[in-house]
């Protein structure tokens, strides 16, 4: 009696999981086909829609169109420990970017100083709550542009407290 039974809810279990209907779908109760279906007034192969066309820049990361500025022309070593360093320039160049995290009590801003056709001064602040102060507990990522008076070409970025 018991491998009766046994068999029965095993055919009734394969049954029900490999039954499609006549329209190529699954049949009701049942897991769900295992192709994608297309329309009928679609013939060929399905096409996925085009990507959508982004508006803005992107909330992380380096955005479409800038490049990270190469170390060897970002000079940090008037800079504390913990602060900020990762620099982009926009396309056109007279626009630099500063990337650097955030959160809680801890924020960050920047400001350019002198330019010169050698360098460009970045002064960077970053303040604190003071001593005590109880933050909320989160971080993110943020971008500080910096508009240049020229573009940046092989001008040395020099980043600074301020």
């Amino acid at each position: 009696m018991r491998t009766l039974l046994g068999t029965g809810l095993l055919l009734l279990t394969l049954t029900a999981c490999g039954a499609r209907s006549d329209s190529g779908t699954a049949a009701p109760g049942s897991i769900g086909p295992e192709t994608p279906t297309t329309s009928s007034a679609t013939s060929g192969p399905s096409v996925a829609p085009p990507p959508s066309q982004t508006v803005g820049r992107p909330t992380q990361g380096i955005a479409p169109g800038d490049d990270v500025i190469a170390e060897s022309q970002v000079d940090a070593r008037g800079l504390p420990e913990g602060y900020p360093r990762s620099l982009f320039r926009s396309t056109d160049g007279r626009t630099v970017i500063l990337q650097a995290e955030e959160g809680g009590c801890r924020r960050i801003s920047a400001r350019v100083g002198d330019q010169t056709d050698q360098q460009v001064v970045v002064l960077i602040t970053v303040s604190s709550a003071p001593k005590g102060q109880m933050c909320p507990d989160y971080i993110k990522e943020i971008r500080v542009p910096l508009a240049l008076t020229a573009p940046l070409g092989t001008r040395t970025v020099v980043l600074r407290q301020g």
